[in-house]
């Protein structure tokens, strides 16, 4: 992976843990803010993993908790917010799979090479909202003029439009 200024590699290799049933690897790792923008994000703290990877009767098990405080936009008023997040994780690792249908359900190593960062960039993407809003009690854009409603009523003459979301009753 190339990035700006320097290359920073997230690879890490899981060869000698798959060779040795019952034993077990710490894995820490922060992502820099160079790669979390090549997976789409902007974060004020960076994603961080804490784990561990594991051999259970020759089964390779990465279990980790990730944190992160990812920059996203509202979907209502476009304004940004920040999420706290904080997830387990746990996954088995093959280096390779018998057909495409098992893809996702494992996370492959090809080459007894685990990539840490997509996996965590894949899990935070996964992990987040499919609705992001700045508040609960988000009034939106209006719709005519495009006035944040959060910041007060609009000028543009509407007056009487009123905005009714989807989960509003």
């Amino acid at each position: 992976m190339q990035t700006g200024q320097s290359e920073v590699s997230y690879r890490i290799s899981v060869r000698q843990l798959l060779l040795r049933p019952e034993e077990t690897r710490r894995v820490s790792v922060t992502l820099d803010a160079d790669t979390v923008r090549e997976y789409g994000l902007v974060c004020r703290e960076q994603p961080s993993a804490e784990g561990v990877l594991e051999n259970r009767a020759g089964v390779l098990m990465l279990r980790y908790r990730l944190r992160a405080v990812p920059v996203l936009s509202c979907d209502r008023c476009l304004s940004s917010c920040e999420m706290n997040c904080e997830e387990e994780f746990e996954h088995i690792i093959v280096t390779e799979t018998a057909d495409a249908r098992q893809d996702a359900e494992y996370l492959l190593a090809p080459d007894a090479m685990l990539d840490l960062a997509e996996t965590v960039m894949t899990d935070l993407r996964l992990s987040l909202p499919t609705r992001v809003l700045c508040r609960p009690d988000c009034r939106g854009l209006c719709p005519v003029c495009g006035q944040d409603l959060n910041l007060g009523a609009c000028s543009c003459g509407c007056g009487s439009v009123t905005v009714q979301y989807d989960d509003q009753a």
